[in-house]
């Protein structure tokens, strides 16, 4: 038992030395203590091993058949209909199975696969994926269409394109229209034409802090999470201008912030010129990492509109995240 407390204390010790004297401070006052040393453990541990079967592809069958001929052993999500952990091996060992060389899985955080089923898009559907490239979301999201519907993937970066095409070659995700450009600007040129918007926004990433990655630290500050939290409410308006009224719209991130979480949301839902709420997410669709909203931030209170967003801590499946649904309703 001492070992074990050892271990932790280290792993706090250790965390509160490399990183911003600022973000600490600023960890203590977003979480609870028990939360707290989750969070900061989970910086220094090994990522979980995380993917999630293509349909598109091969069956989960297939797949699963596959892996246990390999030696592989998997744990599935109970939460996340696809999505499985592996339990031993390695992402090489992925890799290396016709699954991973075919496609037939895709090797992406489960936290990222909630932000997608929390859409519940069906077949048919009009989509669209607004901050898209590198793929992981919109594969999964063609995925769920099997193909069909519309599925429109945009980023502003076309190097990151190159990429997300060569994914969705790969994934057999074949009814894509890809666009380059920057998404705060199609809330005009495609206004009303979408019965789902997934709006997964470029942030400080600090549910994805690793102390063996110090340049992420290194990069980290305060006024880069305003001058991101300004980007990320353009994007979330132009969004909720894209989807169609009753239509919805999933607003991620994958940090701590509340700059770039509650208070982006807060500001966009009081403009009057937006009509919209929070819609709580299915239970059965959210993991046990979750936790509610924050009431408070450095002073501004939030309204109970909030409420039905979650916040998601690292644990030995999901990564530090952050889940809106909005529906649109005029």
């Amino acid at each position: 038992m001492n070992d074990v407390q050892d271990n932790i204390d280290n792993a706090i010790l250790k965390a509160e030395e490399h990183l911003p004297v600022e973000a600490i401070d600023r960890f203590r006052q977003i979480f609870s203590p028990e939360d707290y040393i989750e969070v900061l453990q989970s910086f220094s541990k090994p990522k979980p091993i995380v993917f999630r079967i293509n349909t598109l592809r091969s069956t989960e069958a297939s797949v699963l058949e596959e892996l246990s001929s390999s030696g592989l052993e998997v744990t599935p999500f109970p939460w996340c209909p696809l999505g499985y952990k592996l339990e031993n091996g390695t992402i090489r060992d992925l890799q290396a199975l016709r699954a991973g060389k075919e496609g037939w899985i895709y090797i992406q955080a489960a936290s990222s696969m909630t932000a997608a089923h929390a859409m519940q898009v069906e077949k048919g559907m009009s989509v669209l994926d607004m901050c898209a490239a590198p793929g992981s979301k919109t594969t999964q999201l063609a995925a769920v269409l099997n193909n069909t519907g519309i599925l429109i993937a945009n980023d502003r970066s076309r190097k990151r394109l190159y990429r997300l095409r060569e994914v969705l070659q790969l994934q057999n995700a074949t009814q894509v229209e890809v666009l380059c450009g920057g998404g705060e600007r199609l809330g005009k040129s495609h206004a009303d034409c979408f019965d789902r918007v997934l709006v997964d926004v470029p942030c400080s990433g600090e549910g994805r802090f690793r102390l063996d990655k110090p340049k992420r630290l290194e990069k980290w500050n305060v006024q880069g999470i305003r001058r991101l939290a300004k980007l990320q409410t353009q994007l979330l308006i132009a969004a909720l201008r894209c989807v169609k009224v009753g239509g919805l719209v999933v607003y991620s991130t994958c940090t701590f912030a509340p700059e770039e979480n509650e208070c982006v949301l807060e500001h966009v839902l009081s403009k009057k010129s937006i009509d919209a709420k929070v819609v709580p997410i299915p239970q059965a669709l959210v993991p046990a990492s979750t936790r509610p909203v924050l009431k408070e931030w450095q002073g501004t209170q939030f309204a109970q509109h909030l409420e039905g967003a979650i916040r998601m801590i690292p644990d030995e499946t999901t990564t530090g995240f952050f889940v809106a649904v909005l529906e649109r309703k005029s």
